[in-house]
């Protein structure tokens, strides 16, 4: 019945007055489209978040699976060569520091160098055992890197680069099975800026592409969709020795902690790592302090009485224990990210900040099990 009623009043609306109805419905759906084609690319940051969120899931990737019945567990083939002297006041280390780079790791050498029994390299950075040609000069090459120590003290070296660097956990094994490694892990996202602008500042291979970029902004938007496709194509495979096949994309892959650890604790049981909060280093380093000094050995010569805040800076200086009068800070050269001429240059759009979120998560969710207690940039994850 209603049917027949509709038939009817559609018969009788002139066939013209249908066709042009039809014509405005199909003007105002192409309208319709090219509206929310504006809306959505109307200004660069929107273009910027539709291109790096595309496809990007909080798990959208998932990482080799930690394995602890393996830890430690790897043997080494590497041999170094001891040839030295048996009166030789200079030791190989019995402590590594590898990382992670823009961490705090020269902040926690110098200040745990304040405590007499801690002997750390005179050199800020030894950058040996990832060098083919100086291992194989042995502890005659290594010892030029290493400070003079006595019977009871602890002999340290420490190279950010470490962490990254596939050969050093066998290297370092290879000097002593025993070897004690320390670990500073930050921020993921805050070490990607801190490592942004070092790198402008120095003569490293990829310094001048860097330096190519008007800020970090457009540096992300075009280098973080490709590290995630490279990942995705390629596997944690991309990540090995990332500095002799895409140097460039080590500002991102640096902070990827999870893969890197792996591999250091097939080498090394848990317990002869020490893993550090660069956060704690900076805001309360005498917490830092006292876990280290307990995880060598060392008398608890610093304490929270060495540590004061330099007003003039806002980081933190120590009193020497042998002289509460004499206080060491640290150089001026650190805290680059805070004493840019222009702060715009290190400026993240809220887009890109939560694009490099879901990027790191999966892999700093991994850092609940292999680190086994929470840092102060993954706390969240931990269940």
């Amino acid at each position: 019945m209603i049917g027949n009623i509709i038939r009817r009043f559609n018969r009788s609306i002139p066939r013209t007055f249908r066709m042009d109805m039809l014509r405005v419905r199909r003007i105002l759906l192409v309208l319709l489209c090219l509206g929310s084609l504006i809306l959505v690319f109307k200004n660069e940051r929107a273009y910027r978040n539709f291109k790096l969120t595309f496809f990007m899931e909080s798990d959208w990737y998932t990482p080799a699976p930690v394995d602890k019945s393996r830890w430690g567990k790897r043997q080494t083939k590497e041999v170094f060569e001891m040839n030295a002297g048996e009166n030789d006041d200079i030791r190989p280390p019995d402590a590594i520091g590898a990382g992670a780079k823009k961490c705090g790791t020269i902040a926690f050498a110098y200040f745990l160098s304040l405590n007499p029994d801690f002997r750390r390299t005179s050199y800020t950075e030894g950058h040996w055992l990832y060098k083919d040609s100086q291992w194989k000069g042995g502890f005659q090459s290594y010892k030029r890197k290493l400070p003079t120590s006595e019977p009871g003290q602890i002999t340290y070296e420490g190279t950010p680069r470490y962490l990254v660097e596939s050969s050093v956990p066998a290297r370092a094994k290879a000097i002593s099975k025993d070897m004690k490694i320390i670990i500073t892990l930050c921020d993921p996202i805050k070490r990607m800026r801190s490592d942004f602008i070092h790198t402008t500042l120095t003569t490293e291979p990829h310094a001048q592409e860097i330096k190519g970029y008007k800020n970090i902004s457009s540096f992300v938007d075009e280098w973080l969709p490709r590290v995630k496709r490279n990942i995705l194509e390629q596997g944690e495979e991309y990540l090995t020795d990332v500095y002799y096949h895409d140097i460039t994309a080590s500002i991102f892959t640096n902070s990827i902690y999870s893969h890197y650890l792996n591999h250091w604790l097939d080498y090394f049981p848990r317990d002869q790592i020490l893993f550090l909060d660069g956060e704690e280093t900076l805001n309360a380093p005498y917490k830092t302090m006292d876990k280290a000094q307990d995880f060598l050995n060392l008398d608890h010569v610093l304490t929270n009485e060495h540590f004061f805040i330099n007003e003039e800076t806002g980081y933190y200086c120590a009193k020497r224990p042998e002289n509460m009068k004499k206080t060491f800070c640290l150089p001026k050269s650190k805290g680059r990210t805070g004493n840019l001429a222009d702060p715009s240059y290190l400026e993240l759009g809220k887009d890109q900040i939560e694009a490099l979120k879901e990027f790191f998560t999966p892999f700093n969710r991994q850092l609940c099990d292999i680190v086994g207690h929470s840092m102060s940039f993954y706390a969240d994850l931990c269940k």
